[in-house]
Parts: structure tokens; sequence; C-alpha cells
């Protein structure tokens, strides 16, 4: 009971339960519950975490009901000074990792210009996907008379006022020149494809403190941009990065999405293998786990061999994406020199095909 009090009063208990996402993964686990145990340990986890501040309420009432309350004062200090002393016995031992394979990890002073770096990256690709998401918008809807946009100017303003704007890519600078409603879809759809890197660098720089799984982020929400475009003091709140080991075990879980996204589009024939060792290693890994409810990685509320084939390569992708862009970020926080520019969010420029003689 003393642990579950003490999880009342942690700031990530209650974003987790606050966090819409976290049960909109509820009702997908629970959409998968009758056929997955997994699901069905999700949903417990979930219950136990909405109900802790009511087992907590109840067992205080019946604590003063009962008058065991003086007990427990007398009990509290004691288990907090053991508390203490297990942590104070925790730090002083001696590490068993053999000190030539101990990996070296960068000082907080040294991480301050990644943390910046990344801070500058998450602006551009806020406004950039922000006006992606505006001009799809703009495609697809017509405005009523007298009404005038001027998204084009807020995203302006913040890279100017931010001294990103002599930083960017040119191609980016000349998509952001643009008039409001003059985007093609490919750019459009090219740079929205940026929300994989900002969601990563959203949680990276702690503006959000939970990555889900690939299979839980299927949808693209320009929100997370458009917030960053409202509020950029969002990036500053927090002067840490997620730790190395977090992004090590983030990076290993995309590749499990990759590797089993890859298999099934090769056995599906979606995509040419390498070799014919890779077709055999692809059907390999498809029989030996199409079908299991317990086992198969899962994309939304479906298993992996049973993902149509749009949500399988769009998963497969998205993986793709996330495995590189952890791996990149890996190495500048392992101390590789930073980038002297900003990335480029828009695609390659098209090559236009020369005209026959």
């Amino acid at each position: 009971m003393f642990s579950l009090i003490q999880m009342l009063f942690r700031k990530t208990y209650w974003q987790m339960l606050l966090r819409r996402a976290t049960w909109e993964e509820a009702w997908m686990s629970l959409m998968r519950a009758h056929k997955d145990r997994r699901a069905r340990k999700h949903l417990l986890r979930v219950l136990l975490l909405a109900a802790t501040p009511v087992l907590v309420g109840l067992w205080l009432m019946w604590v003063i009901g009962s008058g065991a309350l003086i007990l427990i004062l007398i009990l509290v200090p004691i288990w907090w000074w053991q508390l203490r002393r297990g942590r104070q016995a925790q730090e002083s031992a001696p590490s068993i990792v053999p000190q030539a394979t101990a990996r070296r990890e960068l000082t907080e002073e040294e991480l301050r210009p990644v943390r910046e770096f990344l801070r500058q990256m998450s602006l551009v690709y806020a406004a950039m996907v922000d006006r992606a998401g505006t001009e799809g918008f703009l495609k697809q809807k017509e405005l009523p008379e007298n009404v005038e946009v001027i998204a084009r100017r807020v995203y302006l303003d913040l890279l100017k006022r931010e001294n990103l704007w002599d930083r960017l890519d040119r191609a980016d600078r000349e998509a952001m020149m643009m008039p409001d409603g003059h985007w093609e879809w490919r750019q459009i759809n090219a740079v929205a494809i940026g929300l994989e890197p900002l969601r990563l660098m959203r949680w990276m720089l702690r503006v959000d403190f939970y990555l889900p799984f690939i299979g839980q982020q299927l949808k693209g929400d320009f929100t997370i941009a458009h917030e960053l475009v409202k509020e950029p003091e969002k990036l500053v709140a927090s002067d840490t990065l997620v730790s190395v080991t977090s992004v090590e075990n983030a990076r290993e879980a995309a590749m499990q999405y990759y590797l089993r996204g890859l298999a099934e589009e090769i056995t599906r024939g979606y995509r040419e293998p390498v070799d014919e060792k890779q077709r055999a290693w692809a059907q390999g890994v498809v029989d030996a786990l199409a079908g299991k409810q317990h086992e198969d990685l899962v994309l939304g509320n479906e298993l992996v061999s049973e993902a149509q084939k749009q949500q399988l390569e769009w998963a497969t992708l998205l993986a793709y994406n996330r495995y590189h862009f952890l791996g990149w970020a890996l190495r500048l926080m392992s101390g590789e020199a930073l980038p002297e520019t900003l990335p480029r969010v828009s695609p390659e420029p098209r090559v236009e095909e020369e005209e026959p003689a």
C-alpha cells in the first residue's frame, strides 16, 4: 500500500493517467482482450493505474476508522528511513560491470549544445509540418469569401524571432516563402512525414515523457507541431535529455517492428527480396508468427499478419524512419560533431526529364 501512496506523489503517474493516448491504447487492448493475453495484462495495468486513488482513499478511511492511524504515523518514519538507507547502499555499491565494456556518456555540459541543436531542429520541423497541415487543409476545403489565411506569416515570424531563418536549407526557405495554399501535394506529403522525427525530438527533449510503440502511433497528429508553433517555450521547460539507454531501447523496438514488417511485405510480394536468403528468412519469420495472437506484433487492433497493405507499408516506413533517426541521435549523444546546418525537411527537387531532340 505504501508503494501506491508513493506513486500518487509522482508527476509521471498523473501525466500517464491524464494522457489521452493512455485511454486510446486501453481501448485498442479492450478490442483484443478476448484473444490476446498481452492486451489483458495491459488493460489490468491501466485499471490499476486508474483505481489507485480510490484504493488509497478507501485504505485511509479504514485506517482512520479503525484507530490504526497512530500505528501508521509510527511506521511511516521507519519505512522512510529504511527506504533512504536502501538507496544510499545501492548508490555506494561497487559496479560489477567490467570497465572495458562501460559506455561513456556525455556530461551535462557536453550535452547542452546537443540539446540546443535538437531544440532548434524541433522548431524548424514544427513550423514546416504545421505549414504542411495547413496546406493540406486548404487543398481540400473552400474558404468563405473575405477570409484571409495568415499561416505563412506566423511561421516566418517564428523562424526569424528564433534566429533560424538564415540557417534554413534553401529549399525550406523557398517553400516557406510561397503564398498560402500554393504547396503541391508532393511537398505536403513529404513534409508531413516529418511528424515522426518531430515526435521523437519532443520525447527526447522531455516535452512528451512517454514514447509509444510504432503499432500504437500509426496516425499522424499535427497538433504536436501546432502546439510548438504557438508555445515554443515548451522546448525549454526542461533542461534535460532522455537517457541514452531509453533511446537505445526505443531504437531496438523500432528495429523489431521494421524487420517484422519487412518480412511480411516480402512474403506477400509487396517488396522484392535482396536474394533468396532474404526470401527464406522472411518466410521463416512469417510462418513462425502468422496468426499467433499472443506473440505477433500488433498494428492498431490487428496483428501484422492481419494488417492491410497500406497499414503494413506505413508502419514499416515509420519503423524504418524511427530506427535511423534514433541511431543518428545516439551518435550525437555519444560525442559526434553536430551538423553545421539544420537538416532539410522539404523533399529533394524533382528532376525534370529532358525533352527528346
